[in-house]
């Protein structure tokens, strides 16, 4: 459904204002089990330039379930009022404060009480514009589609997660980690996508959040937290350490070698004890192992 109206601005000198009509009336619709009724305000009075506010748009009636209603908005000068070569610039935003227009509005609930999303045209300066009359035809297009639900919540548990350190970071595998996932290690503020499935590389010690991305069909999931473990410098460690386990690697000059060449320092592999006064040997299921031909950095442990 489209509805067109004319949108003007009558200058009779040059701070003298005028009315900004138009934004169209009542519109009636009916698609299946969705019946709405859409209303755009008609007039408007410009009391300057800058913000001026409207009624909002607001619409009525019920909605297919998994259903939203959509209003998109286009203008025929490219969002300018028009007199001859004379133009004034004008957006549609939702606040006063709106930095970028807002080209449409979506309603996924509707009801016999109206439900109104804002806004208003904010106006350009037009102080030194000649006298005339300042007009643009702006198209209102109402339809019905599909409303997004969100992505399921990925599969991904901290005891499933394995830590790899390299170079003072580490790289965090998970075999349920895929392409179509995107991570954050501040707290949601940026997005990177996930490009090797599988694992997610240089990450620092602390939290990543995980999370499916958005897709033309879904919103991004909500997000599972995984603790990425401290990545302890063997050669830096003081005296006996008694926090967590680590991930561990040993840093020699300006070469990160496997944890092997100071295997003296580990008291725990992989929740193992690791005891002897020569070569650490530790059991598992009645086999006894030197811990020299356990040790790799891809692996977690508790140091002395």
């Amino acid at each position: 459904m489209k509805l067109k109206k004319l949108a003007s601005l009558a200058l009779a000198g040059a701070l003298t204002l005028g009315l900004l009509p138009a934004l169209s009336s009542p519109a009636l619709a009916a698609d299946a089990d969705t019946t709405y009724t859409l209303t755009i305000p008609s007039t408007l009075t410009v009391s300057g330039s800058g913000w001026n506010a409207t009624d909002g748009i607001s619409a009525t009636g019920t909605l297919e379930s998994g259903k939203k209603l959509t209003v998109t908005v286009s203008s025929a000068n490219s969002w300018a009022l028009k007199s001859d070569d004379n133009s004034v610039g004008y957006k549609l935003a939702t606040a006063s404060s709106d930095t970028e227009a807002t080209t449409s509005w979506e309603f996924t609930e509707l009801s016999d009480t109206a439900t109104t999303k804002p806004m208003g045209i904010i106006v350009e300066d037009y102080s030194t514009k000649p006298a005339g009359t300042y007009t643009d035809t702006v198209t209102f297009t109402a339809s019905v589609g599909v409303a997004k639900s969100a992505a399921k919540k990925p599969n991904i548990a901290q005891e499933d997660c394995t830590f790899s350190p390299s170079n003072g970071t580490s790289t965090l595998s998970n075999a349920n980690i895929t392409t179509s996932m995107e991570y954050s290690a501040d707290n949601g503020t940026t997005w990177t996508d996930v490009t090797s499935a599988g694992s997610i590389a240089s990450l620092a010690a602390g939290t990543v959040q995980i999370r499916v991305k958005e897709t033309d069909e879904k919103l991004a999931s909500e997000a599972v937290s995984i603790t990425v473990p401290e990545v302890l410098h063997i050669n830096e460690l003081v005296g006996p350490y008694t926090g967590a386990k680590l991930t561990c690697e040993y840093y020699a000059g300006e070469t990160w070698q496997a944890l092997v060449d100071r295997y003296d320092l580990i008291k725990a592999y992989s929740g193992h004890p690791a005891f002897g006064d020569d070569g650490f040997i530790y059991d598992e299921k009645g086999k006894w192992f030197a811990v020299t031909d356990l040790v790799d950095n891809t692996k977690t442990y508790e140091v002395q």
